[in-house]
């Protein structure tokens, strides 16, 4: 009760027969109202005129002029600041979610009738006797009446209540703490400078409501087409013909594929359902209403949560093959293994799609070979040490491999891991005239020599690269070259080569992908360290290439703890200027040079949290 929302959880269907408002008037304010239904006996206010009494509170009749009053209308009470709380009878069972539009946390109380059949309203004090930013009951954030512009929801609250930030013109940044297990209906919505939605490391199944984050730059202006708060899939933005949802996400939330009837004549797609999804939210899959309601093209496994659900639902859909069934006939066998064998040796050449790659390519890497119809050959003998689920969970896009890693690696962080780790960088490919190599020698002898393997801790490494790591869970998952995720011996190998990004030496603040993903070296932190030591004044013109950067990582399959992880990269770089007064390569061109750092990690141990 303590936050605006629907009264029932029935809604009423209304059919407004008559569309002129009329007014009715009270002593001090008088409510607009038009018919509810075609007998024309009940009607719904529609706006509010007069003065809000005093003390904030205002009643709506049980009838107005002789009329049932049986709900609020849309901005009845829009921007009425100095309102405090609205009095209905127990008859309203509809009230919009825009009917307290720009008002502050507005308290709706049902009058119930006494024994001696007399009405009482008694407001409740609890709100305004709030001190604290956080208005909490319970385990519930009800609302937040703080000014910062950064909010940390409390590790204490497991709800956001529905409309619990909606509209809040300050905030720009909110914290997810791991304890947190559900965002209600419009709990975000429109808060229109709103760009970061953190989530702490732990968090994976949320309950993320209808409309939460509707209105915001940070959906608005999501990098990936898949929208997701941990294993939550909470929009899909993407415009493709065939979409797979990745086999990371657990829960999809209400109307995550929505897209309304003004795009009715350019959506029609495949939609692929993975088996990692469990929960529903309400319409998840639903596009638009057209004469009937709209879905895409269903595909699921058999006996999977999301077939039980589109049954119950009755949404029609079909069902997807298993990894390993390249013959499409829903089993396993010697001779699934014999055709991809032949595919492998090329003496067959099916099509080559993306559906014959998702069940033919049981290692993972991209290919259909020789080793693919090994696996197969056993998965179908039962000899093999991962099973067909496995396979269903195994990441093969890139976003798919994206996030595994990310949650692998936000595992290691949280347990605070101890490691193995070793270090070492080079300077190459260097192309100077003879007066300046003296000094590019100078500076070469200062990059780290490779360092015996010593065991660190979480916090003794640097914790931004990692937390920039984990970061890649935000990042448009198109900045990527090339991906691969193979399976051996119970282990997920993952390697991931980045785009290569090109910055100029004056853009030292330059918000580059791999910048971001591999700190350890960047153009601020270069410019920086070179101008302090070597170069002439302000004399310094370059360019730096972030070249095939890569990511191996090696993770258990069931678990995803790390057991070896493996950073490279490569800056080629192309440079004008003056060391020491000495002029580089003049008038016959740049220097030229190529930095590699690698950074090792490997023997991983997990302690008990």
């Amino acid at each position: 009760m303590k936050t605006l929302k629907k009264i029932l959880s029935a809604v009423l269907a209304v059919v407004m027969v008559m569309s002129i408002a009329v007014t009715a008037f009270a002593a001090d304010y008088s409510f607009a109202y038009y018919f509810a239904n075609e007998d024309m006996d009940e009607i719904y206010v529609t706006a509010f005129k007069g003065e809000v009494p005093a003390d904030g509170y205002v009643e709506i009749p049980d009838e107005i002029d002789g009329y049932k009053v049986v709900g609020i209308a849309e901005h009845t009470f829009d921007n009425l600041l100095e309102l405090k709380g609205v009095s209905v009878s127990e008859d309203v069972t509809f009230i919009d979610e825009d009917a307290f539009y720009g008002c502050n946390n507005v308290e709706v109380q049902v009058r119930v009738e006494a024994e001696e059949e007399e009405e009482e309203f008694i407001p409740e004090d609890w709100y305004e006797d709030h001190k604290q930013d956080y208005v909490i009951e319970g385990d519930t954030l009800v609302a937040y009446k703080g000014t910062d512009d950064v909010v940390t929801i409390p590790y204490n609250c497991s709800t956001v209540a529905a409309g619990a930030f909606k509209n809040n013109k300050g905030i720009t940044t909110i914290y997810i703490p791991k304890e947190l297990k559900v965002i209600g209906e419009s709990a975000f919505e429109g808060c229109k400078y709103l760009t970061d939605v953190f989530v702490a490391n732990g968090v994976t199944d949320i309950e993320v409501g209808k409309n939460a984050f509707a209105g915001t730059p940070w959906l608005e202006n999501y990098p990936s087409e898949f929208v997701n708060i941990g294993t939550t899939l909470v929009k899909y933005k993407g415009e493709l013909d065939d979409v797979t949802i990745p086999n990371v996400f657990k829960r999809i939330a209400p109307e995550a594929f929505y897209v309304g009837e003004d795009r009715a004549d350019v959506i029609s797609f495949k939609l692929k359902v993975p088996m990692s999804v469990e929960y529903f939210g309400e319409d998840c899959f639903f596009l638009y209403d057209s004469i009937t309601a709209v879905y895409p093209e269903m595909l699921v496994y058999k006996d999977s949560a999301t077939d039980k659900y589109l049954h119950e639902a009755g949404i029609d859909h079909v069902y997807r093959a298993l990894p390993g069934d390249v013959i499409f006939d829903d089993a396993i066998t010697a001779a699934d293994a014999r055709y991809v064998l032949r595919i492998a040796a090329k003496l067959e050449k099916p099509i080559q799609d993306a559906d014959l790659m998702s069940v033919a390519d049981i290692s993972g890497d991209n290919k259909i070979a020789a080793e693919d119809a090994r696996l197969v050959l056993r998965i179908a003998a039962r000899l093999d040490d991962y099973s067909v689920d496995q396979l269903l969970s195994m990441p093969r896009t890139d976003y798919e491999v994206l996030l595994t890693a990310a949650n692998a690696l936000s595992l290691a962080r949280a347990y605070g891991c101890a490691y193995s780790k070793y270090a070492y960088q080079n300077l190459n490919n260097i192309n100077v005239n003879t007066n300046s190599k003296t000094y590019f020698d100078m500076y070469n002898k200062e990059l780290t020599s490779q360092k015996k393997a010593q065991v660190v801790t979480y916090n003794q490494d640097s914790v931004e690269a990692y937390e920039n790591l984990f970061d890649i869970t935000l990042i448009d998952a198109s900045k990527i070259k090339s991906y691969t995720c193979a399976i051996k011996d119970g282990m997920y190998n993952i390697t991931i080569v980045l785009n290569d990004e090109t910055v100029n030496g004056d853009d030292v603040t330059a918000d580059t992908f791999t910048g971001k993903m591999f700190p350890a070296e960047t153009v601020a932190h270069f410019t920086s360290k070179a101008q302090s030591k070597y170069w002439y004044n302000d004399s310094i013109d370059y360019t730096m290439t972030y070249r095939d950067c890569t990511l191996k990582l090696t993770a258990e399959i069931d678990t995803l703890k790390v057991a070896s992880m493996d950073v490279q990269m490569n800056y080629d770089f192309s440079i004008t200027g003056k060391i020491m007064g000495i002029g580089i390569k003049g008038s016959n061109g740049p220097a030229t040079a190529t930095r590699t750092d690698v950074i090792k990690y490997t023997n991983f141990v997990y302690f008990t949290k």
